[in-house]
């Protein structure tokens, strides 16, 4: 089945490609007439190297963060007079264009400072009209995913906390709720009424994505994840920009298999329903580490729930992924990194089961069983890094710009592929693991882990790796 975003929107501008000649940023100030007019506040960016950057972010961006329209975004920004809520999110969008193309850095710090400084205005105003609007939680977003991409995560959190909040006052998260439900959410803010499915579908992906990161947000921190996902009622994202008028509604995340098959599965819905399945496991995981009351009779179900989660884990990626070789792959980055996703989300699962098989003296077979799962998933995830290396632009840069998504696979196949060090006697299978990670440690090193976390994450490996190689000179040298 055909697996990809659409186009964004079609504008009257040109849309930014690779090969066309990018003018040198330039941060001096010219006249009120060539810059950004948001008011009193004075702005340092041309106009121009804004343009050029907003061009990029929807170029790149976008495709994984689909949740401003190029034509509503267009319109407000030829307003005479710019309201902080969007010159905020022109900056935000900006400086993400700008950290994703080279030669732009003294540009993409500037444009982030503007962003936030512009959301401040917002935040103090007394009566918050321009705190609850989709410009603002829009910029929140923008922002927040700049700075996971940079190596203040404590930062990136706290503004993450504030998006969340401000998109579940905004109620967000119940948009298609049962009108006569009854709503124990007692501090909402209502957004003004839509004026058009392209407002509401906005509205609606700026929620999915927030979903998206609060996810990623969990595994970096080692934290439970702040959104509910028993309590979202706002139904999927739709495959187009704007739904079109004859087509069904999209279900909730609770009714999503009924879209498998259907081919109105976007890449981007895809990245929510794998987001889905690793919330699953990342519950089932906390839930099966309780301890249970001696003969209470009420603990938790692990073997039930570990085999719907993998059963439900092996449709989705037969529904997202499918048949695709690797040329498929190789033509769709999105579910390159939805790929490693999913295996790594197997990993997850079945470690837990070795963990609750061999703590309950299960026997050993289902704890080979498990192993094996986890060493295949494994070797999947290597096998997708080394296509991932392939890739050509743009495709390079739009999959590099998920880093922050990829690293944690990555990461997750090595601590596997590394405690298979220790077992495996044969030197040829030796080698061809140490091979393997070494080829693990170079994608890190590519996604550009300017955090350091993934990097500090596995040193341990770094080392050991390090010390067999030393050992194998040495050994080498004796021979001689």
């Amino acid at each position: 089945m055909s697996f990809s975003f659409g186009k964004p929107p079609a504008t009257t501008t040109t849309p930014f490609t690779f090969d066309q000649p990018i003018p040198p940023p330039s941060l001096s100030p010219l006249s009120s007439d060539s810059t950004l007019n948001g008011g009193a506040l004075d702005e340092e960016i041309p106009l121009q190297t804004l343009k050029i950057l907003h061009y990029a972010y929807f170029d790149i961006a976008h495709h994984t963060m689909p949740i401003v329209n190029q034509d509503r975004f267009t319109s407000e920004l030829s307003k005479s007079m710019l309201s902080p809520q969007v010159t905020s999110l022109s900056y935000a969008m900006a400086s993400l264009g700008a950290s994703l193309m080279d030669g732009y850095a003294p540009t993409k710090d500037r444009c982030y400072q503007l962003a936030r400084k512009h959301f401040e205005v917002c935040e103090r105003e007394e009566d918050g009209a321009n705190l609850m609007s989709i410009e603002a939680l829009q910029a929140c977003i923008l922002i927040t995913y700049y700075e996971l991409r940079g190596k203040g995560f404590a930062r990136a959190w706290m503004t993450l906390g504030r998006a969340i909040r401000l998109a579940q006052m905004m109620g967000l998260d119940r948009m298609d709720s049962d009108p006569c439900a009854n709503d124990t959410f007692k501090f909402q803010q209502n957004l003004p009424q839509a004026q058009s499915p392209l407002e509401l579908e906005e509205r609606r992906k700026a929620f999915w994505v927030l979903f998206i990161i609060d996810a990623y947000a969990s595994v970096r921190s080692g934290t439970p994840v702040a959104i509910d996902q028993a309590k979202v009622t706002t139904s999927l994202p739709s495959p187009q920009p704007i739904p079109e008028p004859n087509q069904p509604p999209m279900p909730s995340l609770d009714n999503a298999k009924v879209l498998y098959g259907t081919g109105n599965l976007s890449s981007f819905t895809g990245l929510v329903l794998m987001v889905s399945l690793y919330r699953r496991c990342l519950t089932h995981v906390r839930l099966s580490s309780d301890k249970e009351p001696a003969g209470s009779g009420t603990g938790y179900s692990f073997w039930e729930h570990h085999y719907s989660i993998d059963k439900d884990v092996k449709t989705c990626t037969d529904a997202l992924i499918g048949t695709k070789n690797a040329q498929g792959l190789l033509d769709d980055e999105v579910a390159l990194a939805l790929s490693l996703n999913l295996r790594a989300i197997d990993i997850c699962l079945h470690e837990a089961a070795i963990v609750k098989a061999d703590r309950d003296g299960l026997p050993k077979a289902l704890i080979t069983e498990c192993n094996n799962r986890c060493n295949q998933a494994g070797m999947h995830i290597a096998e997708g890094v080394s296509l991932s290396q392939k890739l050509v632009q743009p495709r390079k840069t739009l999959f590099r710009q998920m880093n922050i998504y990829c690293m944690w696979p990555v990461c997750m196949a090595m601590q596997v592929l590394n405690r298979q060090l220790s077992s495996v006697t044969d030197n040829a299978q030796l080698a061809h693991t140490v091979g393997v990670l070494k080829l693990l440690i170079t994608a890190i090193e590519d996604l550009e882990d300017v955090s350091g976390h993934w990097v500090e994450s596995i040193s341990h490996i770094v080392k050991r790796l390090d010390e067999m190689d030393s050992t194998s000179m040495k050994t080498t040298e004796f021979n001689m």
